[in-house]
């Protein structure tokens, strides 16, 4: 089983290795996220993370390094964070070489713990399309609830899909723990 960590991103450090992961996996990527395909250079990766690290700096998100046995293996990411109403969106991505082994479940173990106990967050939520079964299992397996669906939420490789919406509040994740 694989030793997994999370942690900010470092932009000098991690772009190269960050921007050959999405070129390597880009094909799978590309089926069910916009914004993580977009760089086309290890420079164009440095600029994301920079931007990345100026939102964690103002409170914005917490965007997160994935590391599988001290290799990074994607992104794990908390959106549109509000202190205002203890809420905010749930994002990821994984490396294919690295599905399969629990490394998401665990690394976002790690970054739900962040947002509920350090942050005092109430509510998070996660919305992923319903084909994409694997981004669903991992929403399951974390304990988020399936709320709805919103019909054709999201234009993705030319054509609109659906998006499953689920929820987890704090006193859920406390009892899963």
């Amino acid at each position: 089983m694989s030793v997994v960590e999370i942690r900010p991103p470092e932009p000098a450090r991690d772009a190269a290795a960050i921007y050959a992961l999405i070129e390597r996996h880009r094909a799978t990527l590309s089926q069910w996220m916009t914004s993580i395909v977009r760089p086309q250079s290890a420079a164009d990766a440095e600029a994301l993370l920079r931007q990345q690290m100026e939102g964690n700096d103002a409170g914005r998100c917490a965007h997160r390094v994935i590391l599988a046995d001290g290799e990074i293996a994607g992104i794990c990411s908390l959106h549109g964070i509000s202190a205002a109403h203890r809420y905010a969106r749930l994002g990821y991505w994984l490396a294919d070489s690295h599905v399969g082994r629990g490394v998401m479940s665990r690394a976002l173990g790690q970054l739900l713990s962040y947002a509920f106990e350090d942050l005092g967050l109430h509510r998070l939520e996660l919305g992923c399309a319903p084909e994409n079964l694997r981004s669903c299992r991992v929403a399951e397996r974390l304990g988020f609830k399936l709320e709805g669906e919103l019909r054709d939420a999201q234009f993705l490789g030319g054509r609109f899909w659906n998006m499953r919406c689920y929820g987890l509040l704090a006193d859920e994740w406390k009892k899963l723990r």
